[in-house]
């Protein structure tokens, strides 16, 4: 059995991106970019009018030429005229600026009679011209290695006119959920039975991450059928997740079968309450986690150990580790690391009742976890601890 800190180590070590894809642009929201872009043109790509209006040349209001309007250029047009001396362009938001002008009116403050234009308010050279390059210059690096690709950015490089862009991929994730007492949710319950709610749960917090699950198949405690199913069907995914079936009773199955497909055991069991019986492999390219089957346990686990992973293999920047001030005391023995369920706001933890692995009703009030280390037995009110954010730290509401 090994610390909480040694299972991490052992996880981070085993963890490395995924092989890059380019995918389409518009599919790429929150990806992690492999890749560092360098602009492939200005933006704009030429001179136009930043509002409807009146192209001049300064230099004739300045000197009181009449203004004879002369052109129409509307957004779009691609044959531009060119503005002499007393000439005027009629034109409109996002239209090239015509050859010669340099100034915009705003249509506001300009009338037109006899084809003349009177300019009703006083305007400064370059006036409302959104300048060729003001926005990117060609060469400029637009998208580093590394950067998540949010929905505005993707909106930025839009601009540019690029339409694909090289990702770390999302990892392909199985689900087995093991147990002869499990029943689907909406069955009807016979006595001794339970509802199964954790491969519910791990799709919810795998969508959460936008993370698809390639299936999640349940299989009675029977070690054949586990063992050929999971035989078939783990090169189909990156990472494994397996619940129930880990601890050492008579029908715990699943660390033999993993045994028995060549799984090579990188850890079992983590001096950890709760979720103890964590197992954690590697076979050829795909990692396994075997879970205990408490559903508050799986939770943890997934927080604690598989989202670090999954984020990993996506590219994504280390969790920034966040602490926060204790409202509640609490005491427990020495020996295990404790993951208790919390609400946190304005960095301060309010550590909640019913903390046992199968009490679930809790986190319909916690948002977080606080991680109580091993060795120490009471933590006071007022104490500085660690904590795992169910959601990422910007979501929550102080």
């Amino acid at each position: 059995m090994i610390p909480v800190k040694e299972a991490l180590h052992h996880i981070q070590q085993q963890c490395h991106t995924l092989p890059p894809i380019r995918i389409p642009l518009d599919s790429a929201c929150n990806f992690i970019a492999a890749e560092t872009i360098y602009a492939p043109m200005d933006v704009p790509c030429f001179d136009n009018s930043a509002m409807d209006g009146y192209a001049i040349r300064y230099e004739d209001l300045k000197n009181t030429i009449p203004l004879q309007l002369h052109y129409e250029i509307e957004a779009g047009k691609t044959e531009i005229p060119e503005v002499h001396k007393g000439e005027v362009a009629r034109i409109f938001t996002g239209a090239p600026i015509p050859i010669g002008s340099d100034t915009v009116i705003p249509q506001e403050n300009g009338t037109v009679e006899n084809g003349i234009l009177n300019c009703l308010q006083a305007v400064s050279i370059g006036d409302h011209i959104r300048k060729q390059g003001t926005q990117t210059r060609k060469g400029d690096r637009v998208l580093s290695k590394g950067k998540l690709l949010t929905a505005e950015y993707i909106g930025f490089l839009a601009t540019l006119g690029i339409d694909s862009v090289v990702v770390f991929p999302k990892p392909k994730v199985g689900i087995i959920i093991t147990g002869k007492e499990l029943v689907p949710v909406g069955s009807t319950l016979q006595n001794g039975q339970i509802y199964e709610s954790n491969s519910v749960a791990l799709k919810a917090l795998l969508q959460q991450l936008e993370i698809p699950v390639v299936f999640s198949q349940w299989i009675d405690d029977n070690e054949s059928e586990l063992f050929h199913f999971v035989s078939e069907n783990h090169t189909k995914v990156d990472v494994l997740l397996l619940t129930g079936g880990i601890s050492v009773g008579d029908y715990d199955f699943v660390k033999s079968v993993l045994n028995k497909i060549g799984t090579t055991e990188i850890f079992y069991k983590v001096r950890q309450k709760p979720g103890k019986p964590l197992f954690f492999g590697k076979k050829d390219h795909t990692l396994f986690f075997g879970l205990p089957g408490n559903p508050s346990a799986v939770v943890t686990c997934f927080h604690a150990y598989i989202k670090p992973a999954l984020l990993q293999l996506t590219g994504d920047q280390p969790q920034t580790e966040h602490n926060a001030i204790l409202l509640t005391p609490y005491r427990k023995k020495s020996g295990l690391t404790h993951f208790v369920k919390a609400r946190v706001q304005g960095g301060k933890a309010t550590i909640l009742d019913k903390q046992l692995s199968y009490q679930m009703d809790t986190y319909a009030q916690a948002n977080a976890f606080v991680v109580l280390n091993e060795e120490q037995e009471d933590f006071k009110i007022g104490e500085k601890v660690r904590i795992i954010f169910f959601r990422n730290y910007k979501d929550i509401t102080p």
